[in-house]
């Protein structure tokens, strides 16, 4: 799910919550002041402070958007504008009925009943004024192509047809068109783009960014060569049912044009999901900065009196900026603590230090007793403290506390079709093969590691490697 996507469906909650509170607000109004719908109603005065005001609004409008949550309305996959505005006039009216039953047993109102109906009408009002907004903004970044998925049907048959009638008809899809497999029936209205052997060439070449698979001529085989170019690619994979049978978690199910169509997420890090996980960086990321800061105060001071060169470890001997590779292989800076002498980067792939290298048979490089490192930055290194400056990658948005570690470029251009598997989501400061055995791992254990974290994802999984992460820290049994 792309990003642009994903903040628009979290920006129904803040645009909930404020009209719910703004439609209370315009309710004591209306009730309170003497001109407004005299004819409907007589005068009413309030016993409630403006601040017991004030904190009651915020509670009910919280409740609502915990029933919204609750029923359905915030999914990242929308049901539809009109069955959304059922389901909210629905819940709104329950939302109404909780509100006067509570105060029906309390045995007290907070001024007049009236109010209570006016919010109900301003709620939903302005709920739907704000979902129409966010709807226009869409519109307008569509039009200039921003968040716009461009969609490849795999099949020539009457499913497919209705699908990329469906896809042509929606703006937020640009339908790239059909790709033939086998023959071509007689009856079929349009002519295909190419043929399921041009399939990589062709989504090169037009850029295509999901795949729907609805035909059911390809064999088992063929049909998982294309699940996993998909995966190392990056790309949305959609398939009409009864076609594919891999064994998948995250599964989501949908219908178009009376066709059920199945998508098969690579990991459960999309929609609402991503934005937690989005949240939780940033939480703990800032705690962790403030606990830390004496320990990145006489980190600086203890590299600097050890030997020559900058605190940080962010330009190689050329100058060019250290990089590594994180989300779809995007490239990004990296930032640690200098740990090795200055100006010696560079000796990285030399022959003396190529012979030490422990993973000489994979994409990576480790040397053992490595002679670039300095005396603190053996220490630093020991107890990961030259990994703390990765926080301020953290809240840009290019890595996550958690994930696959991220490698230098180079290395990533020697990774085996599979490997790329890892590149599904931000690299991570720490992650799940970290805590099972930082460099010992083999590079093929490595990876499985993460692609099974890829997959599997929970906040509470999060939860548990960093909490391990720390006695693997504090306890090291290996020199980095």
């Amino acid at each position: 799910m792309k990003r642009i996507e994903i903040f628009f469906n979290a920006l129904k909650v803040p645009i909930d919550f404020v009209a719910t509170v703004g439609a209370f607000f315009l309710a004591r109004i209306i009730r309170l002041h003497p001109t407004f719908l005299s004819q409907f109603q007589t005068p009413a005065d309030t016993n409630l402070s403006f601040e017991g005001f004030v904190e009651f609004t915020g509670i009910a409008a919280g409740i609502l958007i915990l029933i919204f949550a609750w029923n359905g309305l915030y999914r990242m996959r929308s049901s539809g504008f009109v069955k959304d505005f059922r389901k909210i006039i629905f819940l709104v009216s329950a939302w109404l009925l909780i509100l006067t039953a509570y105060f029906f047993f309390r045995r007290e109102f907070f001024f007049s009943r009236l109010a209570i109906v006016y919010t109900g009408v301003l709620t939903i009002f302005l709920i739907f004024a704000g979902r129409i907004l966010i709807q226009i903004l869409q519109r307008i970044f569509w039009k200039f192509g921003i968040g716009v998925a461009k969609v490849l049907i795999i099949g020539t048959n009457p499913n497919s047809l209705l699908l990329g009638k469906f896809f042509e008809r929606k703006p937020h899809y640009r339908f790239a068109g059909f790709l033939e497999v086998g023959r071509l029936p007689h009856a079929f209205p349009k002519n295909p783009i190419g043929e399921l052997v041009d399939f990589e060439k062709i989504v090169k070449r037009r850029r295509i960014g999901e795949i729907v698979l609805a035909s059911r001529k390809l064999s088992n085989e063929k049909m998982r060569e294309l699940l996993a170019f998909c995966r190392v690619n990056h790309l949305g994979f959609r398939f009409v049912p009864d076609l594919l049978e891999v064994p998948q978690k995250n599964v989501e199910v949908e219908t178009i044009s009376g066709i059920p169509l199945i998508s098969l997420r690579p990991t459960p890090l999309t929609g609402w999901g991503r934005v937690v996980k989005r949240i939780f960086d940033l939480t703990v990321g800032i705690f962790t900065l403030i606990l830390t800061f004496p320990i990145w105060f006489v980190t600086a001071l203890a590299i600097k009196f050890d030997s020559r060169g900058p605190v940080f470890f962010t330009r190689k001997d050329d100058g060019e900026k250290v990089l590594r590779v994180g989300k779809h292989g995007r490239q990004f800076c990296f930032v640690k603590f200098r740990s090795m002498r200055e100006k010696s980067d560079s000796l990285r792939y030399s022959r003396e230090l190529q012979e030490k290298n422990a993973r000489r048979d994979t994409p990576l490089v480790k040397i053992e007793n490595d002679p670039r490192i300095t005396k603190i930055g053996k220490f630093i290194r020991k107890y990961s403290i030259d990994e703390l400056p990765q926080l301020l990658n953290v809240f840009v948005g290019k890595m996550s506390l958690v994930g696959p570690r991220p490698h230098l470029p180079e290395e990533v251009a020697k990774y085996r079709s599979h490997h790329r598997r890892v590149l599904e989501i931000k690299p991570g400061i720490t992650g799940l093969a970290q805590i099972s055995g930082r460099s010992d791992l083999d590079f093929e254990e490595e990876v499985a590691l993460d692609t099974w974290y890829i997959e599997n994802w929970s906040i509470w999984l999060d939860l548990k490697i960093l909490w391990k992460t720390v006695g693997v820290v504090m306890f090291p049994k290996h020199r980095e």
